[in-house]
C-alpha cells in the first residue's frame, strides 16, 4: 500500500516526468552536435592560417589568361551611403574577409564614380540581371559583372555592382549579419572573378552556405591562381 501511494503521489510522478524530459533534451543536444560538427566546412582560422582540407570535387581552376579578373591586385570598393546599417556591416564583414586571404587588396573609394565595385542592397529581384544564387527564399544577391577582351586579356572594364536583396533574406530568414555577410563573402567574389563553385567547401557555391565566417582555403587558393603574376 505504501508503494502504490508513493507512486501515485503527484511529486514523484512529476518529477518522473521532467526527468524524461531532461533525457530527451540531452539526447537531441548530443545529435545535433553530431549534425553541426558533420556540417562544418574547413575555413580559415582566427589568424587566416589555412586548415588542412581534402577536396576532391571538380571545382574550376583559374588562370589570368582564361577567367575575367581586375588589371591590379588593388581593387577599390564603394559601399552605398542610404543602406541599413546592418547590411553596411555585412558588406565590410565581406571585404574583411576577402582582405584576409591576402591576395588582393580591397581599399575603399571615397566617391561612387571612383570604385571599381559597387556594394548595396535592392528590395527585391528581377529576373534577368546578373548572376544569382537561387535558395528557398529566392535570390538573396546577384552581381552584375562588366567585361571584356583587353588586347586578348579577359579584364572587368567598368563598375561590377553587387546586391543583397532585402525581399529574400527576410524570407529565407536570413536574419543575422552573420548570415548576410555570407551572402556578401559570395557575391564579392563574383566581382573578384570567381565562379560558381560545386565544391562543398566554397563560399561560392550556388546556394551560399550562411554557416561561413570567413574564406574557405578551396576560395583562397582559386584566387591565388586567378590574380598569379598580376601587378599589386
Amino acid at each position: 500500500m505504501i508503494m502504490i501511494d508513493r507512486f501515485f503521489n503527484k511529486k514523484f510522478i512529476w518529477k518522473a516526468i521532467w526527468v524524461g524530459i531532461g533525457t530527451v533534451v540531452i539526447y537531441l543536444l548530443f545529435i545535433l552536435a553530431g549534425f553541426a560538427i558533420k556540417l562544418s566546412p574547413a575555413v580559415l582560422d582566427q589568424n587566416n592560417t589555412p586548415t588542412e582540407q581534402v577536396d576532391t570535387t571538380s571545382t574550376p581552376a583559374y588562370s589570368p589568361k582564361t577567367n575575367f579578373h581586375w588589371p591590379t591586385k588593388t581593387i577599390s570598393y564603394y559601399i552605398t551611403k542610404q543602406i541599413p546599417a546592418h547590411y553596411r556591416v555585412a558588406w565590410m564583414q565581406a571585404v574583411k574577409a576577402w582582405n584576409a586571404v591576402d591576395v588582393v587588396n580591397l581599399i575603399s573609394a571615397t566617391r561612387y564614380n571612383q570604385a571599381d565595385v559597387i556594394l548595396t542592397v535592392k528590395q527585391s529581384y528581377h529576373e534577368g540581371e546578373g548572376t544569382v544564387e537561387n535558395i528557398a527564399g529566392g535570390v538573396v544577391g546577384y552581381t552584375s559583372e562588366a567585361f571584356s577582351h583587353v588586347d586578348g586579356v579577359p579584364l572587368f572594364v567598368d563598375q561590377n555592382k553587387s546586391y543583397l536583396i532585402i525581399d529574400s533574406l527576410k524570407q529565407a530568414h536570413y536574419d543575422s549579419v552573420n548570415e548576410q555577410a555570407s551572402v556578401a563573402m559570395h557575391e564579392l567574389g563574383h566581382d573578384l572573378g570567381l565562379e560558381h563553385s560545386d565544391s562543398p567547401h566554397s563560399i561560392m557555391q550556388q546556394a551560399a552556405p550562411t554557416y561561413l565566417y570567413s574564406i574557405p582555403e578551396v576560395d583562397a587558393k582559386h584566387l591565388a591562381q586567378l590574380y598569379h603574376g598580376i601587378p599589386q
